[in-house]
């Protein structure tokens, strides 16, 4: 009797193994860019998709507000896509963006403040754009002191080889990734399988690999496709928020 104890002791131990343990060939990182705009078929079909991926909004857009909470019922993380300046930022026509040299710590604070007021649900942020803004010190510094005071995690969306936000939320102990591939920069089927294709390739040699899309119609076609057959051949997708440290 206590021998076969002893043996289904054994049996469970190494089912609970397999179990927690599960192999994968990659793990995949998507962040889906610029929700907040609109709200048409194309977001509908974000949202038809299994969360495979985090949401990232823009604040102060006629939809911004809404997309949130839709995304959230639905069970999407979602995340502030912050507006920050880039080096050919036009102030007539773009509003709300984080600037490099003409706001102080607590304007870059205010503007954080109603971003995620706006989005209550957001659990970080990356930036759009911010070529200019990224590269700037002291303004990655104020990004993080606000960002830090409210436990939130910043991705760095990496458009400028130059940044300085991944290397600064460090110092501050904000929890924070860098961003691998974009996906979508030039809107061709070729290109944008090519870019999936090798951000596949870059999670065989990392713990996980980032990639960054936009919600396009061309980019939601090939995720729906895509993204299942990749799970099916041994790939995982996990959201932001279990990967950044």
């Amino acid at each position: 009797m206590k021998k076969c104890g002893i043996i289904f002791g054994f049996l469970l131990f190494g089912i609970l193994i397999s179990e927690s343990d599960t192999i994968y060939k990659g793990t995949i990182c998507l962040v889906i860019d610029d929700f907040g705009y609109a709200h048409n078929e194309t977001i509908e079909g974000y949202f038809s998709m299994e969360k495979d991926f985090s949401v990232a909004i823009i604040p102060g857009h006629i939809y911004s507000q809404s997309i949130g909470e839709i995304a959230d019922s639905l069970g999407f993380e979602t995340i502030i896509h912050m507006p920050m300046e880039p080096f050919n930022y036009d102030s007539l026509s773009e509003k709300g963006f984080i600037l490099s040299e003409s706001l102080n710590a607590k304007e870059v604070e205010e503007r954080i403040d109603l971003a995620f007021l706006e989005i209550p649900t957001a659990v970080g942020m990356n930036n759009h754009q911010g070529s200019k803004a990224t590269a700037n010190l002291q303004l990655m510094k104020n990004v993080a002191r606000s960002l830090k005071k409210r436990d939130k995690f910043f991705l760095d969306s990496f458009t400028n080889p130059e940044s300085r936000g991944f290397i600064t939320m460090r110092r501050f102990g904000v929890k924070t990734e860098l961003r691998q591939v974009f996906l979508d920069h030039v809107e061709d089927t070729i290109h944008i399988q090519n870019q999936l294709d090798s951000l596949v390739q870059l999670s065989h040699s990392m713990d996980v690999a980032i990639g960054i899309g936009h919600v396009k119609p061309i980019t939601l076609e090939i995720l729906k496709k895509e993204i299942p057959r990749l799970k099916s051949e041994g790939y995982r997708f996990v959201s932001l928020s279990k990967i950044v440290r």
